[in-house]
């Protein structure tokens, strides 16, 4: 009798691995936490309009990747590619605007009809984070900042990737720049392949994805999409990239950069590894202002990334579990001083971490938002069940210092950025020196 073998592009994930697999995800669900992110899950099946909408009729996903049917209502499904849309659907179906900015991750897998290959699987896993609900180029800046540290946290060199960022732009500008390139490719058919032909009256911004070599080649004769970009977009770019300068992340601009998906704008960017067989992402994001209002929600932006977790294992190894219980929110007010506000969250998470890892223990989410007020705030960190909050406002920064209250208690101290870790774990921890 023949033996019965997993369908091509799948497999089974022994319990060596599964250990890894849980590892990684463990550390990312603590280090979301940390950051402020709550965790949701949505179906591995959907309606095929989610993706339709989202991903784009012309991308590659939508073409030729999706396992698409028909159930036994006649309804077309799709089991879900990606998990942006999936994450935009429920945001829309459940309303959450209500409490804005919402901070999401979801883990899970996800399905594509790809050519098998190392790191690529026809059923693979991914992890993702989302922020809903801000415009701010700092939530694009705490992603990729997360983003850097979930992998630092299991231990993967940063010498074993690069970042490779891209501005997009807007709409208008991605118009004007689609009808260039379109001119400028139609002047050089005779070097295209038959698929960005067809690319080349449908989106010839997909093209800009090839990986023929000779077409690769032609890449570097093209327009820049830089040079079409409007004033606003520029403008986002530059705090981007000072943003990253202040924060330390090191960034390479990748012009040719456009992502596969069809519903990013402004700010993208890949995490870029030559460990795989050949310079490939293995997490990639960025900013989708537009997509919730085509979901028919309201016209909330948003931004967030994915990673591949086959694509990890392959580079690294195994990681701690971790599991939080108490949640610190740090209430920023003074909108002069967002990078500040962001440097000195990053110390306070540090400080908390350093103690845990003393205690064995994991039990501490630390998240920030950027407030009007400090009553809008605190009623913020209320909703979000926030057992402590810091207070940065105008007074604290000039001041030098930070007020952290326990809200269950309803105490307060001001401790001095000089004293942060000696304050910090004296107040949370009662550590005294």
């Amino acid at each position: 009798m023949k033996k019965i073998q997993p369908i091509r592009g799948t497999r089974d994930i022994m319990e060596n691995e599964f250990l890894v697999y849980l590892n990684i995800l463990n550390v990312f669900r603590n280090l979301t936490s940390n950051y402020g992110f709550r965790e949701i899950s949505t179906p591995i099946i959907e309606d095929s309009e989610v993706f339709k909408k989202t991903l784009g009729l012309t991308s590659d996903i939508i073409k030729k990747e999706t396992y698409t049917f028909k159930d036994r209502s006649d309804n077309e499904i799709t089991l879900r590619p990606e998990g942006t849309a999936s994450i935009v659907r429920c945001f829309v179906n459940n309303k959450l605007h209500k409490t804005l900015p919402q901070k999401i991750t979801y883990s899970g897998p996800m399905f594509r009809y790809d050519r098998p290959q190392q790191g690529r699987l026809r059923q693979f896993h991914q992890l993702g984070a989302e922020i809903i609900g801000t415009k701010d180029i700092s939530s694009d800046l705490e992603l990729i900042y997360m983003a850097r540290d979930f992998l630092n946290r299991i231990d993967l060199p940063e010498s074993f990737f690069k970042i490779h960022v891209n501005n997009l732009g807007d709409k208008e500008s991605r118009q004007k720049y689609s009808k260039e390139l379109q001119n400028f490719f139609q002047d050089h058919r005779k070097n295209l392949t038959p698929e960005s032909l067809d690319r080349l009256n449908k989106n010839p911004l997909r093209i800009l994805d090839t990986k023929n070599k000779e077409e690769q080649k032609l890449l570097k004769k093209t327009p820049k999409l830089k040079n079409f970009l409007s004033n606003e977009s520029l403008d986002i770019f530059d705090q981007f990239k000072e943003g990253s300068k202040k924060l330390q992340i090191p960034i390479v601009v990748n012009d040719n950069l456009v992502r596969g998906l069809d519903y990013y704008n402004h700010i993208c960017y890949e995490f870029v590894s030559d460990r795989l067989g050949s310079k490939d992402s293995f997490l990639a994001g960025g900013r989708y202002d537009g997509l919730i209002k085509d979901m028919g929600g309201p016209d909330y932006p948003g931004c967030g990334f994915a990673a591949g977790i086959e694509r990890i294992i392959l580079i690294c190894g195994s990681v701690i579990p971790i599991l939080p219980e108490k949640y610190l929110m740090i209430i920023a007010l003074d909108k002069e001083n967002k990078i500040k506000a962001m440097k000195i969250t990053n110390q306070i998470r540090k400080v908390i971490d350093d103690e845990l890892s003393k205690k064995n223990s994991t039990s501490f989410s630390v998240d920030l938002i950027f407030k009007n007020n400090l009553s809008k705030g605190l009623k913020y960190a209320s909703e979000k069940k926030a057992t402590h909050a810091v207070i940065i406002g105008e007074k604290e920064i000039s001041q030098e210092n930070i007020i952290i209250k326990d809200l269950k208690k309803r105490t307060q101290k001001k401790i001095q950025l000089l004293d942060l870790s000696v304050g910090l774990k004296n107040y949370l921890f009662n550590v005294k020196k």
